[in-house]
């Protein structure tokens, strides 16, 4: 997960080196993310894991990056944290749904077929697929909100299309074992898009939050 951070890096250092302090803070948090990942949400079939995955997804990057943005900008600087930056915004939000909507047949039909081809057997859990749907919120916020919305204000479209599209798939390395990362690629390329034409979180966040109920409810009837 903190290796695509490389990139960024590099680039800020060679060509817009007013951004390196901010691609080196999202550094610092991915480190803390990975440190505290496994002691936080060791409970996964739990509600609480929502509560702690917002506290490592959102509220800690969020705390680390205002904090920096004030002691960059002084008491007379009239510059605002502007939480737009990150897709959480009203602006674009009916755009983000209408290509969420659009985008979730496709993630569903691939999802489908990678879960028919592993052949596997699922347990149907109505209530972990509801809590997976809001808890997907999380991930969105932070690969598709810091790692590519906030980092391609800092960097450019590609650099971070790449770091956030990489340092997601790299943050599910148990699908690597099986055909599932293929589900895990074509979501994070699509939440992506979604992004990239919307700026806006909400469609990227019902691609993924539906994928994840449909997984856990709706699959295994199919199995």
């Amino acid at each position: 997960m903190l290796i695509p951070m490389i990139i960024p890096i590099i680039y800020t250092l060679k060509y817009k080196q007013e951004s390196l302090v901010d691609v080196i803070v999202i550094f610092l948090i991915m480190i803390g993310i990975v440190i505290f990942y496994w002691p936080l949400t060791i409970s996964f079939y739990l509600s609480a894991n929502i509560f702690s995955k917002f506290i490592l997804f959102i509220l800690f990057p969020l705390l680390i990056i205002f904090l920096n943005f004030k002691i960059k900008n002084n008491e007379y600087n009239n510059k605002v944290f502007n939480l737009s930056q990150f897709g959480l915004t009203i602006k674009e939000l009916a755009n983000s749904i209408k290509l969420g909507l659009i985008f979730i047949p496709l993630m569903l039909i691939v999802t489908f077929l990678v879960k028919y081809m592993i052949n596997g057997y699922y347990d149907i859990d109505f209530s972990l697929g509801v809590i997976s749907f809001f808890e997907s919120f999380t991930e969105e916020f932070f690969f598709r909100g810091v790692l590519f919305l906030f980092l391609m204000i800092k960097t450019n479209l590609k650099i971070a299309y790449v770091t956030s599209l990489s340092s997601f798939i790299l943050m599910h390395p148990q699908n690597f074992t099986n055909l599932f990362i293929i589900s895990t690629l074509v979501q994070g390329l699509i939440t992506l898009e979604i992004c990239r034409r919307s700026r806006n979180l909400a469609g990227g966040w019902i691609v993924h939050g539906t994928n994840r109920f449909f997984s856990i409810v709706i699959y295994p009837l199919f199995m």
